[in-house]
C-alpha cells in the first residue's frame, strides 16, 4: 500500500489468498478509516472481493469501496482517537441503511449523509456497487450531544453541492488533478472541505458555539502559540479548530482585518521586541536570527515589511534604540 504523498493509491483483496482476503481487507480498511471493523456478508463458493482507491490529503481523507458487500461498524471502545472528525456516506448502485444515535436512515443512491466518529454507528453495504467516504474533521458537528442538525441528515443526489463535491473527489481519486507539492494537496483538502461545509452546514453549530469575539480570541491564541512556525497559515489553524480556512478569514474581517495582515503584524511586533534586548545570554543576535525566530523565512521580506511598519529598517531601528540607552 506504499505510494507517493497525497497521490491516489489502489488496494486490491484479489491479490491475497482467498482465505485471507477478508483479514486484509479489513486490515487496510480500519487503517485508512479510523478502526472501523468489517464485516462481510460471504456468499459460499464465492470468494471475498474488495477494492479501494484512497487518498489522504491534509485535512481530508478520500476513499471509495468497490463491490464490497459488507457491514462496517465502529463500537463503543472506537470513537476516541477520532472524536473531532464526521464520515460522509455516498453510496452507489443501492440503498444503504445506516443507524447511529438510536435513529436510522437508508441513504438513497447518490444521496450522501453524515455520521459522527464520536459515537457508534454501522451502515450496511449489502445492496451497493460502492460506497464513497469522505472523512475531516468537524469538532463541534462529531461531539453534537444529539445526532441532529447535519448529521444523519441526507443532501440529495440533485442538489448541484453534492454533484460538485462527488465530482472534484472523483478528479483527485482519478489523479486528474495532480498534487504535486504539499501546498497543491493542501488547497485541494480545503476545497473538499470548504464544499462539504457548504452542503452540511459544518460550521454553522460551531458559528453558535461561542460568541464571535470568544472564537477569534482562541483563534489569536493558537497563532500566538505557533507564531515562529514558518508554515502557519490559514489553512493549518483552521485544520487545528476543525472549521474552514473561509470561516477563519470571517472572523477577522468582521474585526477589520485578513488573517495574513494579522499574523504579519504579530511577526513584526515579535521582532520588535527583540530587537530592543540589547543582549541575550551575552551575545548580540543578529537581524537574521531574530527574523527567523519571529517566522519569517525570507530576509529580504523582514526587512521591508519592518521598514514599512516602523519606518526604519531593522538594523537601524537596534541601533536608534541602544543609543536611547
Amino acid at each position: 500500500m506504499m505510494h507517493e504523498p497525497y497521490q491516489p493509491a489502489w488496494f486490491d483483496c484479489a491479490q491475497f489468498p482467498a482465505a485471507q482476503r477478508v483479514d486484509a481487507f479489513r486490515s487496510a480498511f480500519a487503517g485508512m478509516m479510523g478502526g472501523i471493523a468489517v464485516e462481510p456478508h460471504t456468499v459460499p463458493g464465492r470468494p471475498f472481493a474488495g477494492r479501494i482507491v484512497h487518498c489522504a490529503l491534509p485535512g481530508a481523507l478520500l476513499a471509495t469501496c468497490f463491490g464490497v458487500a459488507a457491514r462496517f461498524r465502529r463500537g463503543d471502545g472506537d470513537t476516541t482517537e477520532r472524536a473531532g472528525e464526521v464520515l460522509l456516506l455516498r453510496p452507489v448502485g443501492g440503498p444503504m441503511p445506516v443507524r447511529q444515535g438510536g435513529r436510522e436512515l437508508v441513504i438513497a443512491p447518490g444521496d450522501a449523509a453524515l455520521l459522527s466518529l464520536a459515537a457508534p454507528f454501522e451502515y450496511d453495504a449489502a445492496a451497493t456497487s460502492r460506497v464513497d467516504h469522505l472523512r475531516i474533521s468537524a469538532p463541534a458537528v462529531a461531539r453534537a450531544a444529539r445526532p441532529d442538525g447535519a448529521l444523519l441528515r441526507p443532501a440529495s443526489a440533485s442538489d448541484n453541492r453534492l454533484a460538485l463535491l462527488a465530482h472534484y473527489a472523483g478528479a483527485v481519486l482519478q489523479g486528474m488533478i495532480l498534487l504535486e507539492t504539499e501546498r497543491h494537496a493542501r488547497l485541494a483538502g480545503n476545497h473538499i472541505r470548504d464544499l462539504a461545509s457548504v452542503l452540511f452546514g459544518l460550521d454553522d453549530m460551531y458559528e453558535r458555539a461561542a460568541a464571535p469575539a470568544s472564537r477569534l480570541a482562541t483563534l489569536k491564541e493558537h497563532i500566538a502559540r505557533e507564531l515562529s512556525r514558518r508554515d502557519l497559515s490559514v489553512e493549518s489553524v483552521a485544520a487545528a479548530h476543525g472549521i474552514t480556512p473561509r470561516y477563519v478569514q470571517k472572523l477577522f474581517e468582521a474585526e477589520g482585518a485578513t488573517f495574513t495582515a494579522y499574523v504579519l503584524e504579530q511577526r513584526l511586533e515579535a521582532a520588535r521586541r527583540m530587537l530592543e534586548r540589547r543582549r541575550e545570554a551575552g551575545a548580540v543576535r543578529s537581524i537574521s536570527a531574530i527574523a527567523f525566530e519571529a517566522g519569517f523565512g525570507d530576509l529580504s521580506y523582514f526587512n521591508r515589511s519592518f521598514r514599512r511598519r516602523f519606518g526604519v529598517p531593522p538594523s537601524q531601528f537596534r541601533k536608534a534604540t541602544e543609543g536611547e540607552r
